[in-house]
């Protein structure tokens, strides 16, 4: 378990460092992340490349027994190299250039930016190669944010790329459709910026995808070459930024690793940004926010929750608040006088929990039997299309996520082309676009026995945003056992369900989505209680061998979502793992010869659970049966 601060040598003093060094290692650090955002201090003026800073900061933290997650910086240009290069700046749709004083201020696509980039990353990484102090390599910080770019130069690549996926404008022309709007290209750069087209739009999403992604490979195969043993990682951002596909991110790295602001982000986040890799380290873990009031004792309990979820690494971000520049009122465990305050106590008392828990804790994993689906093409599918943000399926998909969560005690977030063998219910929200894979593998999935959940507005549109010809929901339609007539998706919609099947969903309400749903097979589950819709078929069932597929034909509110989820788990064998008290969150990690509980309690008062018999306190030994006290905004981790 790697437990430490993010620290940034260049932001303060070197006399200071020791100090800072001293109290880390008092509290329990045992690691710390540096290196980003910090080219103008590596190379102040052009060609006067200085290591020898960090080189010193590095080895003072190791002789303390600290290692370092150094990351390189090359997304963050000094100012000289844009008096150099303005063009290398960032263009929007509507070639407005994005101003310089931001953080990654730079278009992925521009050659000058490039070469430069590569050249720092690759002076940094020789540099360092072989530091017995640097346990890990980090790929820059939040590869892709705000490098989206529109400008001349990027649309030249953009065509090329289109080039190479399509070969002939002929067979753009025809996954596109030509002749909408008298659309039918002539040359590959006859194609123009996106702006209202859905097809372009979502091609030039996947390019700029691409373009983040080969930029995390080229800096791995880098580190790689010069620094072989060393695992490498980078950190994706929180669930609702979708600029980069962290799933294929993902398989460019090691390990993944992720930012975790509980506050501004979903629980879902912990479980789809560890994907199917088992673990994942928080490179930046909240201590505090600006403008956000986090009660006493919710900075460990985040913390705790993102180990629960699987992280086997937890980097608070970041050791002191920053005294200037825009994040001189966020983060950080001690403020600008380092004087000691709650956060930074609440810190040490979870550093020296994982001095007894570390080793226990790094050997398990969480485990699921039910898996959500989570699709950055479709989210990018649904944005380009006429209903935009407001049935983005993002938002179901956590929904559903904090539903399922109250059930069972892990859940795995996957992309749709993963292998789902091993679980029974697969919930895939709002699978808008589909293509021959994703069909595949859903369709083998239930054939082999799983039951499998799809809402409103799924098998809309092929790979290149082209809708079906196949009746909704496209190429699954036969195996969901219905066909869907019309798709509303509006702000505004007031429905409710009548079910005698789902114990609980009469009278429940939903809102934004809706299909019109034709039974060919299916049988009805619930139907629509209200309006024109009253009697038709809300949610349906169709039996696939030893299988089935629901289809949730409506998006029940969130408040609603708890009877449906319920059923679907029951109906896939998933009993309700224990009896559950509100306030208290459960989870579970596992090894071949025991399990750890986790039990989280967010209310001001001790909380008192069933749990059943056999289990120990994980610090202590002490045997704890039948019913267990978790005190007020504390924690309790159990084995067994």
């Amino acid at each position: 378990m790697k437990f430490g601060v993010q620290y940034y040598p260049n932001h303060w003093p070197e006399s200071q460092w020791a100090a800072d060094i001293a109290k880390m290692k008092e509290v329990g650090v045992k690691y710390v992340r540096m290196g980003d955002l910090s080219w103008s201090a590596f190379e102040p003026e052009p060609g006067n490349l200085d290591f020898s800073w960090m080189e010193r900061a590095i080895a003072m933290m190791g002789e303390a027994g600290i290692k370092t997650i150094l990351c390189t910086c090359s997304r963050t240009p000094p100012p000289w190299l844009y008096r150099k290069h303005p063009e290398m700046l960032p263009e929007d749709q509507h070639g407005v250039t994005r101003y310089q004083d931001g953080r990654y201020a730079v278009a992925m696509s521009h050659p000058r930016f490039l070469e430069e980039a590569l050249r720092i990353d690759e002076a940094m990484i020789k540099y360092f190669a072989g530091n017995e102090n640097i346990v890990s390599w980090q790929i820059d910080n939040e590869i892709g944010c705000h490098n989206d770019c529109y400008s001349d130069q990027s649309m030249a690549q953009f065509h090329a790329y289109l080039k190479e996926k399509y070969k002939t404008p002929q067979a753009l022309n025809e996954a596109w459709g030509e002749h909408f709007w008298a659309f039918q290209i002539q040359e590959f750069k006859d194609v123009p910026r996106p702006l209202e087209n859905p097809h372009i739009q979502l091609e030039y999403r996947r390019f700029l995808s691409s373009l983040n992604v080969g930029f995390g490979r080229s800096r791995y195969q880098m580190m790689k070459a010069a620094d072989p043993d060393k695992p490498v990682t980078t950190n994706f951002q929180n669930l609702y930024w979708d600029h980069t596909d962290y799933h294929a991110l993902s398989n460019e790295i090691d390990v993944n690793g992720m930012n975790h602001y509980p506050a501004r982000t979903p629980e879902m986040a912990l479980d789809c940004l560890r994907g199917d890799k088992g673990e994942v380290w928080v490179l930046e873990q909240q201590s505090h926010l600006a403008a956000i009031d986090s009660p006493t004792g919710w900075t460990r309990l985040w913390a705790w929750m993102a180990i629960a979820h699987g992280a086997s690494a937890l980097i608070f971000f970041r050791w002191r608040q920053c005294r200037y520049g825009c994040e001189q009122f966020g983060d950080g465990l001690l403020p600008h006088s380092s004087r000691e305050g709650r956060l930074f106590k609440e810190f040490a008392r979870m550093g020296g929990e994982l001095e007894t828990l570390a080793d226990v804790i790094e050997l398990t994993k969480p485990e699921s039997k039910v898996a959500l689906t989570y699709s950055y093409e479709s989210r990018w599918a649904v944005k380009a299309s006429v209903y935009g943000d407001e049935i983005d399926p993002v938002y179901e998909a956590v929904d559903l996520h904090k539903a399922l969560a109250k059930v069972v005690t892990s859940v795995d977030c996957l992309d749709p082309r993963a292998d789902l063998s091993k679980y029974r219910l697969v919930v895939a929200p709002r699978m808008w676009l589909i293509d021959d894979a994703v069909a595949k593998n859903l369709r083998s999935f239930v054939e082999a026995g799983g039951t499998l959940c799809l809402t409103a507005g799924s098998g809309i549109v092929d790979e290149v945003g082209k809708c079906f010809v196949e009746p909704r929901p496209g190429k699954l339609s036969d195996l969901a056992g219905i066909w869907c007539s019309d798709f509303v998706g509006a702000e505004g919609l007031d429905l409710s369900l009548e079910s005698e099947a789902v114990p609980n969903l009469n009278g429940l309400k939903a809102s934004v989505a809706s299909d019109e749903i034709n039974l060919e097979g299916a049988e009805v589950v619930a139907t629509h209680g209200s309006g024109w819709r009253k009697g038709l078929p809300a949610i349906t069932r169709n039996r696939v061998g030893e299988g089935q597929v629901i289809y949730v034909g409506v998006r029940l509110d969130e408040s609603e979502m708890q009877p449906l989820v319920n059923w679907l788990t029951s109906e896939a064998g998933i009993e309700q793992a224990f009896d559950r008290v509100e306030g208290v969150t459960v989870y579970e990690r596992v090894c071949a010869n025991y399990r750890l509980l986790f039990l989280l309690n967010w209310a001001e008062e001790t909380k008192s659970m069933s749990i059943g018999s056999g289990w120990v306190d994980a610090s202590s030994g002490e045997s704890v049966d039948g019913d267990v006290e978790i005190p007020a905004t504390d924690i309790r981790v159990l084995k067994r």
